[in-house]
């Protein structure tokens, strides 16, 4: 135990170092099987192994609340599935979500969405296109794409193009003890946005999980797993996000 929570010091010593020489958003486009990252990342629904629900409430401001849904299925055979909605007063997006195993070492997922910007009345049909790679010789090493909005339509007259967005991110399996992800957002540097976001995991016991991610500002969060269970609460300036989650 204490072995473990030396670790855990140590590397988060390290995040909030390399971190503070970089932007970060939400690391983890290479993770598999994780719910949360999936909703980024479709491809990552493969490694989910039974049915999961999961919901999370996040305050900006006052006046300013999301709110989040999801639902996903493991591959019965026909692929994985995810169904996820967010809502705040500036955005409405609806997500269909599939992933299937290409060849041995790889997951190829795509995500389809309708998005909707009622204060300006823009309406969009886009789709991101998910790529996660595992090699046997490596197995404590993934790596992930994400190509966003690379095929998009406008559903009226006066809106703007989306930007469509190459992300390539890494996820190093530390032996069962977490896992720490580093994501290349804007890789290819298309909309002059690029940044480097990091972000780790660490479980010092089984039902305890302590994240680190640095996204301008250092965000802490804490995840606490009953059975079934599973309850988060995210921590970052000016933001707070709690989420409940259920697999079946």
């Amino acid at each position: 135990m204490k072995s473990k929570i030396g670790l855990l010091a140590l590397m988060v010593g390290m995040l909030i170092v390399v971190g503070s020489s970089c932007m970060v958003v939400e690391a983890g486009i290479a993770v598999s099987g994780d719910l949360t990252y999936s909703v980024q990342n479709p491809a990552g629904l493969s490694g989910l192994v039974t049915p999961e629900f999961a919901m999370k409430l996040r305050i900006m401001s006052e006046n300013s609340q999301q709110y989040l849904f999801s639902y996903a299925e493991p591959d019965y055979g026909t692929g994985a599935g995810l169904i996820h909605f967010s809502w705040q007063d500036a955005e409405r997006q609806f997500t269909y979500a599939v992933t299937k195993e290409l060849v041995e070492s790889a997951d190829i997922g795509i995500a389809l969405h309708y998005i909707s910007y009622p204060e300006v009345e823009d309406k969009y049909i886009s789709t991101d296109l998910g790529l996660q790679l595992n090699f046997d010789e490596l197995s404590w090493l993934r790596f992930g794409l994400l190509a966003e909005n690379f095929v998009h339509l406008k559903l009226g007259e006066t809106e703007a193009d989306l930007p469509t967005n190459i992300t390539v991110g890494v996820a190093v399996d530390l032996a069962g003890w977490g896992v720490v992800t580093a994501d290349l957002y804007d890789a290819w540097d298309t909309n002059s946005a690029r940044n480097l976001k990091v972000g780790a995991e660490f479980y010092p016991i089984d039902s305890l999980t302590l994240r680190a991610r640095w996204s301008g500002d250092l965000g802490l969060g804490i995840g606490y797993k009953h059975q079934q269970l599973r309850i988060d609460y995210d921590w970052s300036a000016g933001d707070h996000q709690l989420g409940f989650g259920w697999q079946f």
